[in-house]
């Protein structure tokens, strides 16, 4: 029996995915389960907005997504052959792109990578993981960036 029938995964190849890649693909193959592979790229109309030479502006950002798209093709092709996948590329706010696809696909469970708190702007940010267990109607696995499954009790 299953538990969960469609999981969406969100891959920030920025984050080191490795990790939530792994958890992801064994859940669903355990599950049987359909998987949604969703990537959020940030809201470039803001940045055409803000500029003079909207031309140049929108050339690179056609480059910078077409790289962007072949690059999360080539992790998912690597990391999750031979499973039912849908790949979602949008561009927005990732709590509410998210909670779209989450809705869109009637997804079970929700597989995310903490974003990372090191560095000197880590902890200024806004964490998508944090954000979207308080706003999604179904369960959600975190998996840290710095996953480490070594343990000694302490007893």
């Amino acid at each position: 029996m299953s538990v969960f029938s469609n999981i969406v995964c969100c891959i920030s190849l920025s984050e080191n995915p490795d990790d939530v890649a792994q958890y992801t693909a064994d859940i669903t193959r355990q599950n049987g389960a359909n998987l949604i592979l969703v990537h959020v790229a940030a809201d470039n109309e803001a940045v055409l907005r803000r500029t003079g030479s909207k031309s140049m502006v929108e050339k690179l950002i056609e480059e910078s997504r077409k790289a962007n798209e072949e690059a999360f093709t080539k992790y998912v092709e690597k990391h999750f052959a031979g499973l039912d996948t849908t790949i979602v590329l949008t561009e927005g706010k990732v709590e509410d792109e998210l909670l779209r696809v989450i809705d869109k696909y009637c997804a079970d469970l929700i597989v995310i990578g903490s974003m990372s708190t090191k560095g000197l702007f880590g902890g200024l940010f806004n964490k998508p993981s944090e954000s979207i267990i308080g706003k999604t109607r179904i369960p959600v696995m975190v998996i840290p960036n710095d996953l480490s499954l070594e343990c000694v009790p302490d007893f």
